[in-house]
Parts: C-alpha cells; sequence; structure tokens
C-alpha cells in the first residue's frame, strides 16, 4: 500500500507566479541555466563504456579500477578525493551446478549465453558463474515442489493442499518479495534448498522482443543476486552496527542469523522449463501458471534435482571513493550525493547509468565553482562499493562516520540505476518532497520537449512520490542515522536485471541510443544539488512530517479507537510547534535523532528509525511506523499491514 507523501501547497503548485514565463515554465537563474548547459550527453555516454567494459564484482580487481576511474573524474572536476577501504565478508563461488537426477537424468548448463562480443570480453575478463550471494555451501539431491513467488501465503496454501516442503528443493519465481526472504521462508518451512528463476510473463519474451533484438531476458538470462535477509540487517553482516576495518571483531557465519542456512542457485526460465516439464503433483491454481510453455504443478517429484553450491567463503577488501567540493566560503555542513559502482557482471544500468549520470552532474558543478560559484554547504559525493551484496560499501562509511554524518550530513540523495527507460520516478523522505517538485519544474525531459514535471505530475496533480524502505545505498543514513534521503531514477520495462545482458550494447541500442535520458537525469541531480547548496537555509521541510504521520496513523489497521485517539494527538502536537518553528541547520540536525530508537525495532536492532524501514516480510517496500505496524500485524496473527513500495519482479527502482 503507497502512503501518500505530504507536499505543501507550493510543492504541487507547478511555480510560482512571478517566475512564469511563456508556457508557464520557470525561468532558470544564470548559475542555473549555466549548470544544465554543461552536461553533455557525449560525455555520460563516455563514463558509461569506460565503467562497464569489463565484469566488475565487488573486490575484484576490476572493481578496483572503476573506483581509480571515478576517482580521477572528480579529481579533474575540482574534487579532493580518498579511496576509503573496509575488509568485507564475501563468499565468492567456487563451484555450482544443477542436474536433473530424474526422471531423466541432465545436466542443466547455469551459464548464460553470450553474443560474439561478449564471449571475447569473457575469455579475457571472465565473469562469476551465477549464483546468489551468501548461498550456504551445500549440496542438496531432492524432489521438486513449486512455491510460486514463495510468500507466507503460498506456503501456507501448499500445506492447505497437503504438499509438505520439508526437505525438498523449492523452485520459487523472482517478484513480490526480496529474493532473500523468499529462501528465509522456505528454510523456516524445512526445505532443503532453493532454486530462484526469471519467470518469462515478468521480464521475458510475453513482454517484447528479447536481448538482443529487445531489451527483455532472453531463454538464457538469469538474474543474480544477495539473499542475505536485509529486512533484518544490511551491511558486512559478521561487523553489524560498527565499521569493518581490519580489526573489527566478528562474528562467525553461523552467529549471523541473517545470512541463509540452505543452498540457493538463480536459474533461467529455460532451465525451470525443464523442470516444470517433468514436475507432477496437482494442478496450480490459474494465477500461479506462468509463461513457460508447459502446464505448471505443486510437485513433489517425480522430478528430482541435484543442487551443488561451494562458496569461497573469505574477507575481501572494498573500495568506496569519496569526494569532496567546497571553497574557502563553505561551512562543515554537507549534502552527501550517492551511488553505488560494483556490479554482477557489466551493470550498465545497474549501476553504471547512476555512475555516469552522477559523475556528469558532479563535473558540471565543479566547473561552477571553477567560474566563481560558492556552495554555502559542502557537496559530498560518494561511490560506493559491494551494494550489490548487500549495501555493504555505504553502511559500513556511516557506521565508521556516524557522528560526522548526524551531526554535519543535512541529507543524501541517492541515484543507482538511473536509467532503464524515459519514465522519470522519486521516492522521498516527507520534508525532501519540495525539491523533487523543485527542480523537476526546472530540469528539461531528455526530448527537449517539456519539463520533467509536465510529464510527472500532469496537469498539476501531485506527483507520485514513493516512500523509501531498502533496496539501495540510502538504507543506512534513512534507516540507521534518521537522515533525510531521496531517490530518483528514469525506467522503463526491461529484462536485463542483474544478468550480463546488462552491458553497454544493450544500454546504447535499446535503452537509451543518445544519451539524452542519461544528460536529463544528469541535469537533475545537478540542478537539486546546487539548489539545496546555495539556499540560505537548507530546504527541508520539517512541517511536511507532521500530515504524513497524520496519514500513517489513520491508515493503521487494528489500532483501537483509544490509542489512535493518542497518537493522533502526539502528532498534532507535533505538527503545532513544527509549523510554529523557524527551521534552522541545528533543528534540522536535531530532527536526525528524534525518531531514532537506540535499542532498534524487536527483533532487528540495526534498523532504529521508529517511522520507516523494509518490510519485515518485504526487504524492498517499505512499512511507515513499523514497531506499531508490525505488533499490530502479530495481534492479527501475520497480517500484512501498511507497507508501501515495490517489487523486484522488473528491477525497477530497486536494486539488489
Amino acid at each position: 500500500m503507497l502512503i501518500p507523501l505530504a507536499t505543501t501547497t507550493a510543492a504541487i503548485a507547478f511555480l510560482a507566479p512571478q517566475d512564469a514565463t511563456d508556457n508557464s515554465r520557470p525561468r532558470l537563474t544564470p548559475e542555473q541555466a549555466a549548470l544544465a548547459a554543461a552536461v553533455s550527453p557525449a560525455r555520460a555516454e563516455e563514463h558509461l563504456r569506460i565503467l562497464t567494459q569489463v565484469p566488475h564484482m565487488a573486490g575484484t580487481p576490476a572493481d578496483k579500477e572503476t573506483a581509480l576511474y571515478v576517482q580521477r573524474v572528480l579529481d579533474e572536476a575540482g574534487f579532493d578525493t580518498r579511496l576509503e577501504e573496509y575488509l568485507v565478508y564475501l563468499p565468492y563461488p567456487v563451484d555450482v551446478r544443477l542436474e536433473l537426477t530424474h526422471p531423466v537424468p541432465q545436466e542443466l548448463d547455469l551459464r548464460e549465453q553470450p553474443f560474439a562480443w561478449q564471449a571475447d570480453t569473457l575469455a579475457k575478463n571472465p565473469e562469476f558463474t551465477t549464483f546468489n550471494g551468501y548461498s550456504a555451501s551445500a549440496t542438496v539431491d531432492a524432489e521438486v515442489v513449486y512455491a510460486f513467488y514463495g510468500e507466507k501465503a503460498n506456503f501456507d496454501w501448499l500445506a492447505s493442499q497437503g504438499v509438505d516442503v520439508t526437505g525438498k528443493i523449492c523452485l520459487i519465481r523472482y517478484g513480490r518479495v526480496f529474493r532473500g526472504l523468499k529462501v528465509r521462508e522456505a528454510a523456516a518451512r524445512g526445505a532443503a534448498g532453493v532454486l530462484l528463476y526469471s519467470e518469462p510473463d515478468d521480464d521475458g519474451y510475453p513482454n517484447g522482443d528479447v536481448y538482443p533484438g529487445g531489451p527483455f531476458r532472453p531463454r538464457s538470462g538469469v538474474q543474480r543476486g544477495s539473499i542475505m535477509y536485509i529486512s533484518e540487517i544490511v551491511g558486512d553482516p559478521l561487523t553489524p552496527g560498527v565499521a569493518a576495518t581490519a580489526d573489527a571483531e566478528r562474528l562467525t557465519r553461523e552467529q549471523a542469523t541473517w545470512l541463509p542456512s540452505i543452498p540457493c542457485i538463480p536459474i533461467s526460465w529455460g532451465n525451470a522449463l525443464r523442470i516444470f516439464e517433468e514436475l507432477g503433483g496437482q494442478n496450480v491454481p490459474a494465477d500461479w501458471q506462468g509463461g513457460c510453455p508447459t502446464t505448471y504443478h505443486t510437485g513433489p517429484g517425480p522430478v528430482r534435482v541435484k543442487m551443488s553450491v561451494e562458496m569461497d567463503e573469505q574477507l575481501r577488501p572494498i573500495w568506496n571513493v569519496i569526494g569532496s567540493l567546497r571553497t574557502e566560503q563553505t561551512s562543515d555542513k554537507f549534502v552527501l550525493v550517492g551511488n553505488h559502482r560494483d556490479a554482477w557482471v557489466y551493470g550498465a544500468i545497474d549501476p553504471s547509468s547512476g555512475t555516469a549520470a552522477s559523475l556528469e552532474a558532479m563535473r558540471s558543478l565543479g566547473q561552477l565553482v571553477a567560474d566563481g560559484w560558492h556552495p554555502r554547504i559542502e557537496i559530498r559525493y560518494a561511490s560506493w562499493d559491494a551494494e550489490e551484496q548487500g549495501l555493504i560499501g555505504s553502511t559500513e562509511h556511516a557506521e565508521q562516520h556516524r557522528e560526522d554524518l548526524q551531526l554535519n550530513c543535512l541529507a543524501y540523495f541517492n541515484c543507482d540505476s538511473a536509467v532503464s527507460g524515459p519514465n522519470f520516478s522519486a521516492s522521498s523522505t516527507p520534508e525532501l518532497v519540495d525539491i523533487l517538485t523543485y527542480v523537476a519544474a526546472r530540469t528539461t525531459t531528455h526530448d527537449g520537449q517539456a519539463r520533467i514535471l509536465e510529464r510527472w505530475a500532469p496537469d498539476g496533480s501531485p506527483p507520485p512520490i514513493g516512500n523509501l524502505g531498502s533496496g539501495s545505498d540510502y538504507t543506512a543514513f534513512l534507516c540507521h542515522l534518521g537522515i533525510p534521503a531521496l531517490n530518483v531514477s528514469s525506467g522503463g520495462g526491461h529484462g536485463l536485471y542483474h544478468s550480463m545482458f546488462d552491458n553497454f550494447e544493450a544500454v546504447s541500442t535499446h535503452i537509451d541510443p543518445g544519451f539524452e535520458i542519461h544528460a536529463a537525469m544528469a541535469r537533475f541531480l545537478a540542478l537539486a544539488v546546487h539548489h539545496f547548496a546555495s539556499a540560505s537555509v537548507p530546504p527541508i521541510d520539517l512541517a511536511a512530517i507532521g500530515p504524513y504521520l497524520e496519514t500513517c496513523a489513520e491508515t493503521l489497521v487494528g489500532l483501537g479507537d483509544e490509542p489512535r485517539s493518542a497518537l493522533l494527538a502526539a502528532i498534532e502536537r507535533f505538527r503545532v510547534a513544527a509549523d510554529r518553528a523557524r527551521a534552522t541547520e541545528e533543528m534540522m540536525i536535531a530532527m536526525h535523532g528524534a525518531f531514532l530508537d537506540e535499542v532498534g525495532l524487536p527483533g532487528r536492532a540495526w534498523y532504529r528509525n521508529l517511522l520507516v524501514a523494509p518490510g519485515l516480510d518485504l526487504g524492498y517496500g517499505a512499512t511507515v511506523m513499523p514497531g506499531i505496524a508490525e505488533a499490530l500485524a502479530d495481534s492479527c496473527a501475520g497480517t500484512p499491514i501498511l507497507v508501501a513500495g515495490d517489487c523486484e519482479c522488473s528491477g525497477e527502482n530497486r536494486d539488489w
């Protein structure tokens, strides 16, 4: 359920009349105009080409080369830069295999089938075999049960039909909830292993031409991804709450209960089809049937498969790049802009489109400073590492620099998978909504025919701004430190997510041939940072929190009249105080801790923000007022309550 974010009248209005020009569009200031004009699609294209030349998973030499490239670009733009290294638990696959053992023995090829140019690249820089990050190492030979999306309700239905998953291997399709939580639920039900497959109905041929003829997932396409239980914790799984420095105290894997206890392998729909063709049991409900050209059954058996996963469990270095842009007139307060750099393979959309757009935005801001602009607050840019494995680089930075961030960081702007299509979207905490609408009204669309706000929120309607849960690098800043955050992207349907087909050729051919969408996202990000860093008082609307809380409280299901009245009365007192207060930087900083609980949420102490957290059984989507909502959910026998956000089935707006 999407909880609408509070917006002020000024934010909803397209522009103030005194700013209007022809066609009722706001004029840009000379600095804004110069900033927008400095952005170059060709430079964004060059960034993407260089960043995606070879596979560069976190912790590899190729990954470090991308860090050095980002550092060079920032140095040339006038930033002071440094590399920040952490030593994190980062298992790599040694051997991953899958074979049918009954009724007809057959080894299934887990590799994605590369095209000619990829085969040449991969011969020199081989990618890792398809695998799920943090899978347990084990070999399992068992019957198969199809468990749909792997949600609690799906397993409950199987049990109601007499289908026992104990000791079985569960075949589960991607989508709806985070992949790690599917594995957690299967393990809790006694399953011995999990196969996660990409359903063609979600992102394959029923949606359009498959790669290389189009942007949708081909028969051999596989979605890799981490299966750490991210609704319980993110970051290095062995150093919860503290930075993963070389001398940090570490848990054992067995103590890290947020890591899976059973093996899991991601597979293509082509391999899933072979299993479905042999799977018996009853016919599935109509909505469980997918696009593989055969009738789906529940199992168990008669088909058996043998899955083998062997992981090399080591600590490995990762590298964040941190850059600072300031002059002698700049204060110690700062806005932090970030996106990650590591990828499962080439990572052209995810994450390198975000890096390309962000680097071009930072270069333009650096040019403005060289031309005489003095940002009132510091602009920091971070290129995070190991996001794909569990938001590791950003989380370790947040844990190590907690005091500086809570005292000086006014907001965090995230731009991860910036370009997968032409449709602008954003999620935000309520106090940053005005920034999104202000900048969207001043940023020209990729085709030059409109401003982003005209397409995003036609007819002056409120823009559809979502809630932040988890799934990208804003998580540590928002959910652990309480810092306001926003995330922006430009999306469209595709099936390239976390596969080897998410590459430069696919982006330059099918997603953004002229790199004008990349340029539009760079302009948006540059204008947003300039607006924030120029204001005499940062544009953080504390008064927007009260109406948002009221909406959240009214939506709570199962809350009695008396506690609801008490909650609404407390929110009203907060709203009145916020309306009367004169917003200062000191007050904004104080708000960082106002909704944090040092003890953390019940059962997941790392999450400390009482206003928002990823849904305990969702992973990506947000639960607002999670302490109350989850207590009510428990009292309602597990009924999901007050959730917001979208799912991972198409890879849109969510990462890893």
